[in-house]
């Protein structure tokens, strides 16, 4: 697998960082020996529009023709929109099938840390395949991943729960509002997600924490009173929105409006970036999937 992703990688312009996820590259339950997802990947640069100005003319097959227009004529704020990700999808090469987004460095971080986005954060808490890393994007992960870990204990607001319990609420935060999962994505995505990479979840997450103890290999008890004391610490503009009301309720409206908005913005980017042939096609693989699971 990291040949393939390397193989393609070196074809294109130099990246910051470079992450693999998806059932393509990260196990998930529902799917066969003889199904071949597509590789995802999460490309980091440094300047969205002069990364994409290069690969064009490196790799003018990754792009539709509308795509060709959007990213020459649309100026960098406008191919960031409010989730600073640009998708590629349905790009054949070596036998395989690769979707891959831009962020620039600055914005993810920013988005790790501050959750202003939850389109990045919400990935960046399930199992990953790190391709290409650095200790800045190294800290903003680790801190994003602390505080899902949190909120998802105080959504699950019970002193002793189960680790996978815990982690399945974790991994639906990113899906909470995603319009997404009303239409094309399979129902029962989060459960494969926390099955198929359930040993992977546990290596990532931490069960012993001045919050949370592990008590045996399928339970945690869980302080609510001390993670309530770390509130100053969550992510700055989640603390905005619900200000003094840290209840579940108000939680989960915030991820709910954040995720419904960005999920349809994506949408729309997706047609931008990819045409109408390629963002028809990468559906109907989607809705597919959800009917076949």
């Amino acid at each position: 697998m990291e040949e393939v992703i390397n193989e393609f990688l070196n074809k294109r312009p130099d990246i910051v960082a470079a992450y693999g996820y998806g059932s393509g590259i990260i196990k998930q339950n529902g799917y066969t020996e003889n199904d071949k997802p597509q590789l995802d990947l999460i490309l980091v640069v440094d300047n969205l529009k002069k990364w994409h100005l290069e690969n064009m003319k490196m790799n003018p097959n990754d792009y539709s023709l509308i795509g060709r227009k959007y990213f020459s004529n649309s100026d960098n704020q406008i191919l960031k929109g409010s989730t600073g990700i640009a998708y590629l999808s349905n790009i054949e090469e070596n036998n395989n099938t690769f979707k891959y987004g831009t962020i620039e460095r600055l914005d993810l971080q920013n988005h790790l840390y501050y959750w202003d986005s939850f389109y990045m954060p919400g990935r960046f808490q399930k199992s990953i395949y790190r391709i290409k890393d650095t200790d800045g994007l190294q800290e903003a992960i680790k801190i994003n991943r602390e505080n899902a870990l949190m909120i998802a204990a105080l959504l699950l607001n019970e002193e002793i729960i189960t680790k996978k319990e815990l982690l399945t609420m974790l991994c639906s935060l990113s899906y909470m509002g995603d319009t997404r999962m009303k239409i094309a994505e399979n129902p029962k995505k989060v459960e494969n997600i926390v099955n198929g990479s359930y040993n992977e979840l546990i290596s990532i997450y931490n069960f012993t924490k001045e919050y949370m103890k592990e008590l045996d290999n399928e339970h945690v008890a869980v302080n609510i009173s001390a993670i309530r004391r770390n509130l100053k610490h969550f992510p700055i503009s989640l603390k905005e929105y619900i200000k003094d009301d840290f209840t579940a309720e108000a939680i989960i409206k915030y991820l709910t409006e954040l995720n419904r908005r960005e999920s349809k913005e994506q949408t729309i980017k997706g047609i931008k970036t990819n045409g109408v042939v390629k963002s028809a096609d990468y559906a109907s693989k989607k809705l597919a999937k959800r009917f076949k699971h």
